[in-house]
């Protein structure tokens, strides 16, 4: 099997374990967006609708567990070629 393919094969087994077995993983990373877009409400002095907080958290949430995902994928292909990948 090609690298790429078995990236993107265990990249979609980490989003996978994010449900379920990673699930604690999983609260945390929401519970990290939303200190974040508390933050950015702050420290730019941006007032945002409740709404509009949710589709930034949810944002922020989603791009945290892509890249959880991808790094997971990234590890477990390293382990089994025995080489580092570079993207």
């Amino acid at each position: 099997m090609e690298t790429g393919q078995m990236i993107k094969k265990f990249t979609k087994e980490g989003n996978k374990k994010l449900d379920k077995q990673y699930s604690g993983t999983r609260k945390a990373i929401f519970q990290i967006a939303f200190e974040k877009t508390q933050e950015y409400m702050r420290v730019g002095d941006v007032g945002l609708g409740p709404e509009e907080r949710k589709i930034l958290e949810i944002l922020i949430a989603n791009s945290m567990m892509q890249s959880f995902s991808l790094g997971y994928g990234i590890g477990k292909v390293e382990g089994i070629t025995n080489r580092q990948i570079h993207l």
